[in-house]
């Protein structure tokens, strides 16, 4: 398995650019609360994988864009299985299924999203592991600061 920092050199350099410090943030274990560090950074690579996905990549870059974000997902997968945390994956998924339903209302309404709404709907893997006890609350606030950067503002 390839750590997360290492296969975000195969993403555009805006992509690189606009994740690198979250990521950053992301991977540093002071926020873990499990000791099960292969489960945080496995919902992590999943979050961050929607994230890429719902990025436009230059043309030229479509392919190897969407494979490493595959590449993201399989790896979640993966470590819920080999751990068969199936609850975990399960509550994941649904969680999942259900932002991308109500980001697409949001789209639909053409509402500007609130950072409350966007942390809601962008986060909802990692704010799943901040719910649960894997990951210290203060993560919430990586998040906040991330989001009050501007970094999302076209969300």
């Amino acid at each position: 398995m390839l750590a997360l920092s290492e296969m975000m050199t195969y993403f555009d350099n805006d992509i690189q650019e606009k994740y690198s410090d979250f990521l950053k943030e992301l991977n540093n274990e002071q926020y873990y609360l499990s000791t099960n560090s292969e489960i945080i950074e496995a919902v992590i690579k999943f979050n961050i994988a929607l994230l890429i996905l719902d990025e436009k990549p230059k043309s030229n870059n479509l392919e190897t864009h969407v494979l490493y974000s595959d590449l993201l997902m399989t790896e979640f997968y993966t470590i819920m299985a080999k751990h068969n945390h199936y609850k975990i994956l399960f509550d994941i998924v649904m969680l999942t299924k259900q932002s991308i339903i109500k980001k697409s209302k949001f789209f639909d309404s053409h509402k500007n999203l609130s950072n409350e709404d966007k942390k809601r709907l962008f986060f909802a893997p990692i704010e799943y592991l901040i719910t649960n006890g894997f990951l210290n609350e203060s993560m919430n606030r990586k998040i906040e600061a991330f989001l009050d950067n501007g970094e999302n503002n076209e969300r």
